[in-house]
């Protein structure tokens, strides 16, 4: 495998445990969640949009390097 391989895979592990928190933050009540400042929730939401393009373009790369998309 190459490393571009390696880095698919931890990208696409990222993207699992991504969706599978969006999926289950609905049904864990707000008394069990943290209070967070307006500042930290700004933060965070610019470091995961950040995060999520450069992930997202990455597999996208990938997927048209390696010939995926042609199936499409």
């Amino acid at each position: 495998m190459k490393g571009f391989d390696y880095i698919f895979i931890i990208c696409c592990v990222i993207a699992a445990f991504a969706l599978l928190v969006s999926i289950m933050r609905p049904f864990v009540p707000k008394y069990l969640m943290r209070e967070s400042k307006e500042i930290n929730i700004k933060k965070g939401k610019i470091i995961g949009s950040v995060t999520g393009i450069i992930i997202g373009i990455f597999m996208c790369y990938y997927l048209w390097i390696n010939g995926f998309l042609n199936f499409l």
